[in-house]
């Protein structure tokens, strides 16, 4: 989900980001649910399957990506990577049998056919409908698609993104308390279905909005639509519009977002030592470096402001720049910040998980001073529409040349 906190840049405050988007006008659209399966959470990654499904047809391939998924992705998506001779191929981790791939771009291709082809006299466009706690697939497919030049073509056939996850999370805040698909399609849908294959992934996401529509429309005294399909359908996109992000839009935000990947590229120095560490530490650290970027922080002013004021120093930049971070992050970020501008103190940290939280314990500095031990929440979540079967979600760290979406 996004972030709550309020922070301060150039003086100015800025809002909570809303976890829906501003949504589009009335218009005659058809909606397709929608997923990707990657070689990983970063955007330069590649995809392995991309899938569209609507109740009359469905859309599925399998792409050869040109480097091997990362070992979450394998265990998330249930395939993997493997040499057979001379040639690289992709294979069912279940099955073990060789899946039938094209290329990217060749897939990319198809897929924008099929759109097209989907779209029928729908003259306004097309609504992809996914879900995921945390937005990344649509920026990795318009940066798939630029990369190929067939991103004008993409915004001929498509109007916009609408994420499954945030409209569950408006309608469905007073019954249920996790929104991942799982949930969702036990609890709405009373099925038990394996999310480790886009096609089925993109399946649910639709027929669950399709069910809160449906439910809206109860609500209302009202026909549910269930005999004539094009009826419920078109109560379906007026359920979904106020919450669909313009491609437009998408395009907007992550150019955004690509600024605060940058200043977090610049932090990697001071945080390094706990990403060099182990997957908790980490866990650990990202949220507070996240934290720093978003609020505008770079190294080069943390590094002044140190010189000029020491620890004090930077604790008023901190408490000015991030004015409703809780006081258990306050002094997190500033004892990694000490941590690495004072020479006279060393990061020590044992992490082990309890029941969701992370405990961390501080060790003695070199100067004689000793840290309490203290214990703050993981930044876990329940597992999303590519989950794997972990019962918390595991976050990946980017690498310094790479971009991911934050994780919220």
């Amino acid at each position: 989900m996004m972030s709550s906190t309020i922070i301060i840049e150039n003086g100015k405050s800025s809002p909570p980001r809303k976890p829906c988007a501003s949504g589009i006008g009335p218009g005659n659209y058809r909606l397709i649910g929608w997923d990707m399966d990657t070689t990983g959470k970063k955007v330069i990654d590649e995809i392995c399957q991309i899938a569209g499904y609507t109740p009359s047809a469905s859309y599925s391939q399998y792409v050869m990506p040109y480097k091997d998924l990362n070992p979450l992705a394998m265990r998330r998506h249930n395939m993997k990577v493997v040499t057979i001779g001379k040639f690289r191929v992709l294979k069912d981790s279940k099955t073990n049998k060789v899946l039938k791939t094209k290329s990217e771009v060749s897939a990319l291709a198809d897929f924008l056919t099929w759109l097209e082809l989907i779209r029928g006299d729908a003259t306004d466009g097309i609504i992809l409908v996914h879900h995921e706690p945390r937005k990344i697939i649509p920026a990795m497919l318009l940066e798939s698609l630029k990369k190929y030049n067939l991103l004008e073509r993409f915004k001929e056939i498509v109007k916009g993104f609408a994420n499954g996850f945030n409209i569950a999370e408006v309608k469905c805040a007073n019954t249920v308390d996790t929104f991942t698909l799982r949930t969702l399609s036990r609890t709405l849908l009373n099925q038990e279905i394996q999310l480790d294959n886009a096609k089925h992934r993109a399946c649910l996401a639709l027929q669950i909005i399709q069910h809160l529509s449906s439910l809206e429309v109860t609500k209302g005294n009202e026909a549910n639509g269930s005999g004539d399909s094009d009826s419920a359908m078109n109560k379906t996109v007026e359920f979904v519009r106020e919450f669909v992000q313009p491609v437009e839009m998408e395009e907007q935000e992550y150019a955004e977002l690509k600024v605060v990947f940058e200043r977090q590229s610049t932090l990697k120095p001071i945080f390094e030592f706990f990403f060099r560490i182990n997957r908790r530490e980490r866990q650990y650290a990202s949220p507070l470096r996240r934290l720093l970027a978003e609020a505008g922080i770079e190294y080069t002013q943390l590094q002044e402001t140190w010189n000029n004021g020491k620890k004090e120093g930077l604790e008023k930049l901190i408490r000015e720049k991030l004015i409703t971070i809780e006081e258990k992050k306050i002094q997190d970020l500033l004892y990694v910040l000490e941590s690495h501008f004072d020479p006279d103190k060393k990061p020590q940290l044992r992490i082990s998980g309890d029941r969701g939280q992370i405990k961390i314990e501080k060790s003695k500095m070199t100067n004689g001073k000793e840290y309490n031990n203290n214990k703050c929440n993981s930044s876990t979540e329940s597992p999303d529409s590519t989950t794997s079967s972990s019962p918390h979600k595991i976050k990946s760290e980017p690498s310094e040349n790479s971009t991911i979406i934050p994780e919220e």
